[in-house]
């Protein structure tokens, strides 16, 4: 059963105060005196006494500007950087805008009482979306954006599937026959779900083959850990094949810079002997050992809509929940050439 929150009445009653004293001591206000405040402080601490933010800005008179960031998870990477400039814009805008990460922090949020919630659904947990739509049912706005939902709410996606499609795609159009795809993926309770981010990649990159009648392959799958280091297993995978593919998708520019850097070391050149595409179109795309062709991941466009989303729900616009789709583009440069004898389907 969960504990009900420790009141200003529970400190006051501990103390045989009146709850006006308590209130005026917790917020600085007051002709008290400072063995009093200290008193009600120690006592407040001991109960483990949370102000509601909400309270307090409309005891001062304020606004309600409080709308919060959740996401299940923080990385160095894209996830971040869409989490801060959405942050960065409502922040232009007078909201205050704090990031909460972590399942066991969604119900928290809810005692905020914020005037929205924006989610990053990526890797989310069914438990997430459940402390959402009790959020929902209290009157509250969610927003949920990157992958998609089982919620009735706003959603602003990126299309993982297309974005697949198009790298691969592009390496057929080359004349690639022989295509490998190199990501890592999930573990846990979230593989395969709708928050699942690989799941429509692999899709993607399946589509595009099988327009081209060509197989999927399993030996030329290619699961790693995340980033530089996923970049660098992939490349001792590939090099100890017998038989390699002379095309490879890699999702993450970073794994694509580490697994260019190992394959030069060891003496495979890029794109004579094999060609690449990125995925998400980082700068560092362009600083790769041969510059990298990538299907880009457009986070700008992708937190402003989330922001536009958020704008009109505030407005008070009472129109059905509603989904807006963002897809990248295929950013040519170095990496891919075309191979270097017609290959042939096996």
């Amino acid at each position: 059963m969960m504990q009900k929150p420790t009141t200003l009445q529970d400190i006051a009653d501990l103390l045989g105060m009146h709850k006006s004293t308590v209130s005026l001591a917790l917020s600085g206000k007051g002709n008290l005196s400072a063995p009093t405040r200290e008193r009600i402080r120690l006592a407040a601490e001991k109960l483990g006494y949370v102000p509601d933010p909400l309270a307090q800005r409309l005891a001062g008179g304020g606004q309600n500007a409080l709308v919060c960031l959740y996401s299940s998870v923080l990385d160095v990477g894209l996830a971040t950087e869409k989490i801060l400039l959405i942050q960065r814009a409502l922040t232009a805008k007078s909201l205050d805008v704090p990031i909460y990460t972590g399942t066991a922090q969604v119900a928290q949020l809810r005692r905020l009482r914020p005037r929205a919630i924006l989610c990053a659904a990526q890797q989310s947990e069914p438990g997430v979306f459940a402390e959402l739509k009790r959020y929902q049912e209290g009157g509250g706005i969610v927003i949920c954006y990157d992958t998609p939902v089982p919620l009735e709410c706003d959603q602003v996606l990126f299309d993982r599937e297309d974005n697949a499609y198009k790298a691969a795609h592009y390496l057929l159009e080359r004349g690639h026959r022989k295509l490998g795809l190199g990501m890592s993926l999930l573990t846990g309770p979230m593989v395969g779900t709708l928050s699942d981010p690989q799941t429509p990649r692999i899709r993607g990159f399946q589509k595009a083959l099988a327009e081209f009648g060509v197989p999927f392959r399993e030996d030329w799958f290619f699961r790693t850990a995340t980033y530089e280091q996923g970049g660098a297993q992939m490349a001792q995978q590939f090099l100890a094949l017998r038989e390699r593919p002379t095309g490879l998708c890699i999702v993450n520019d970073y794994a694509a810079l580490a697994f260019m850097s190992e394959l030069g070391r060891a003496g495979v050149r890029i794109p004579e002997e094999l060609s690449v595409v990125g995925h998400d179109n980082r700068p560092v795309a362009e600083y790769c050992p041969v510059p990298l062709t990538a299907a880009s991941q457009p986070v700008e466009q992708l937190a402003a809509a989330v922001v536009e989303r958020l704008a009109a729900r505030l407005a008070g616009e009472e129109a059905p929940p509603q989904t807006v789709v963002i897809q990248g583009q295929l950013i040519e440069r170095d990496s891919v050439a075309a191979p270097s004898t017609p290959e042939e389907v096996k």
